[in-house]
């Protein structure tokens, strides 16, 4: 039996299922640039993700003339880079995209932001209201924290479908793949286009019952950024860089809150200078309490081996507790409502007062 999608029209007269031909964009007269590309910049939706279109054929390029298809923003501040084929990616699609990535890996707020206000012909304040509309947000720090990738076509080349799902097992979601195949109803010459995301693969999650691993595994298959734990923490990272000067305020935090074995999960913030990385950050762990309803919160900092001496006489909180690669501090159990996001807060921005200036310090040590 094919696993290959088909498409039916139900005829409502006699109930019979008719079906409705697959075809080729090009036999259809149909270009990428001009059909394709409108559809996607139009209704980015057709991606499979909330994006916000922010430039269109993008020439900016310092050092080359190169033409990036599209170029969006999701809702966690990463820039997405697209690009479409029209029937067949080639073998080469994805080394085309990360380039194409990879020119943006340094760009600032302020240049983004010009670049959206351009393609969208309107001011500086009205781009960067726009964004933060996008972003649900009261600053544009997590913008550009990342970029990712995503390759849409009729079909894909095996090396492109290969490389894509060994690249996102190293850093994952790094690449989506969407197929887009145009049906042609011959009855009334009708168009239309079925989008599936193929990359990352789908999981079957939702589809089984389990015994007590469903809500974890769901989550993992899933990567699921728009979840209530997820969106709990954004809002604790949110109140905790509240008022920091900027010289100490992370500009940089998880995508979505990550998952630890026995369901418990995980949320840095940091910052995109040296020292710091991800796993050299104020960490926020939740661990589901009872029914569930409650969750535990510990919030750490996890340091490098060189600095452990420099935090030993510092105090962040009269509970803290000092591991051999860590400080840390307990808060709650509590339901994860505002009020216990204050007071999660509170604690990570006395972290971030008393250590960044330390590490900071480190850091500028390394550069010397």
């Amino acid at each position: 039996m094919s696993g290959e999608p088909q498409l039916f029209r139900i005829n409502p007269e006699n109930r019979q299922s008719e079906p409705i031909k697959e075809v080729d964009f090009a036999q259809s007269g149909l270009q990428e640039r001009r059909d394709i590309q409108e559809w996607v910049a139009a209704n980015p939706g057709i991606l499979g993700d909330d994006l916000l279109i922010i430039s269109k054929e993008f020439r900016g390029f310092d050092r080359n003339d190169e033409r990036l298809d599209l170029l969006a923003v999701d809702l966690d501040g990463r820039l997405v880079v697209i690009e479409l084929k029209r029937d067949d990616t080639g073998p080469d699609a994805h080394c085309q995209a990360i380039k194409y990535a990879s020119y943006f890996q340094r760009t600032s707020a302020d240049k983004i932001i010009e670049i959206a206000a351009e393609y969208w012909d309107e001011s500086r304040d009205d781009a960067v209201t726009q964004l933060l509309q996008h972003l649900g947000a009261d600053d544009l720090n997590a913008l550009n924290n990342d970029q990712r990738i995503i390759l849409a076509s009729h079909r894909f080349a095996p090396e492109v479908t290969s490389a894509a799902l060994w690249l996102n097992g190293k850093v994952p979601d790094l690449i989506t793949c969407v197929t887009l195949t145009p049906y042609r109803d011959a009855q009334t010459n009708s168009l239309y286009v079925l989008a599936s995301t193929i990359i990352p693969v789908p999981g079957i999650d939702d589809y089984l019952v389990g015994v007590g691993q469903s809500q974890q595994s769901k989550i993992r298959g899933n990567r699921r950024r728009d979840d209530e734990v997820t969106h709990f923490l954004r809002r604790v990272g949110q109140l905790a860089r509240e008022g920091l000067p900027d010289e100490i305020r992370p500009d940089k935090t998880s995508w979505w809150a990550g998952v630890h074995s026995g369901g418990a999960r995980y949320y840095h913030l940091w910052y995109s200078r040296r020292p710091w990385k991800n796993w050299v950050s104020y960490q926020i762990d939740l661990h589901p309490q009872d029914d569930g309803s409650r969750w535990q919160a510990d919030v750490f900092f996890g340091y490098l081996d060189d600095i452990p001496h420099l935090l030993r006489g510092v105090n962040v909180h009269p509970e803290q507790r000092i591991a051999s690669n860590r400080i840390g501090v307990n808060v709650g159990p509590d339901t994860l409502d505002d009020e216990f996001a204050r007071k999660i807060a509170d604690v990570v921005r006395n972290f971030i007062e008393r250590i960044t200036p330390i590490v900071d310090d480190v850091g500028n040590e390394i550069s010397d």
